[in-house]
């Protein structure tokens, strides 16, 4: 449970965001953190789960185009994010370098632009200048850059401003972020006069 923007207590749905779908087993990734979020009184949404029925509606293709899945697949997505109290994002180093996935960094930025609330869990967050782990040197100025003198942001964040400052950031996995925000949710609701979430009400 959570105090809604309305000042409604309720069980707050969540999009759980990041690269797991894209892994072997990444349906039972996410039927795994849907489980795992009911026992922190959240309504998890794994990305591919069947849409719901409300007032988002689904993309219907014009034809069998690779464009026409890709806008099915992108209004999906979005819908599930227009449905959702909060976003929980995986932001650990994907495939293709040493940041976060692209995708799950576009629906974190629509999540905090639609006022979500926003949470994201990395295996290390020690500043991002430390977890660079490819060639880096400093430049003339001093500060630091890797092999091709792109500079490397030195803010004492484990990533870029745009995903420490408006998210909750914690050190573990998907369970250890669901903790964080129980756990907020719970001091909201002390503080505003109702018990906190208890699991065996479930």
């Amino acid at each position: 449970m959570f105090i809604d923007k309305n000042g409604i207590v309720r069980r707050p749905v969540a999009y759980l965001a990041g690269p797991d779908m894209f892994w072997p087993d990444g349906m039972e990734i996410g039927a795994g953190y849907v489980e795992m979020s009911h026992r922190y009184g959240i309504d998890g949404i794994f990305p591919p789960d069947p849409a719901r029925e409300d007032q988002y509606r689904e993309y219907t293709p014009q034809d069998n185009s690779q464009e026409e899945l890709e806008k099915k697949i992108f209004t999906h997505d979005m819908n599930q994010i227009y449905r959702s109290d909060m976003i929980i994002a995986n932001l650990n180093d994907f495939r293709r370098g040493q940041e976060p996935d692209s995708g799950t960094a576009f629906e974190c930025g629509a999540a905090w632009a639609l006022g979500l609330r926003c949470y994201a869990f990395l295996t290390d967050i020690r500043p991002l200048v430390e977890r660079f782990s490819a060639a880096k040197h400093r430049s003339a100025e001093g500060r630091w850059a890797d092999e091709n003198c792109y500079v490397i942001e030195d803010r004492g964040l484990p990533l870029n401003l745009y995903f420490g400052v408006p998210f909750t950031v914690v050190q573990g996995n998907m369970e250890d972020a669901m903790k964080r925000a129980r756990a907020d949710f719970d001091r909201e609701l002390v503080a505003a006069g109702h018990r906190a979430f208890d699991p065996e009400q479930i």
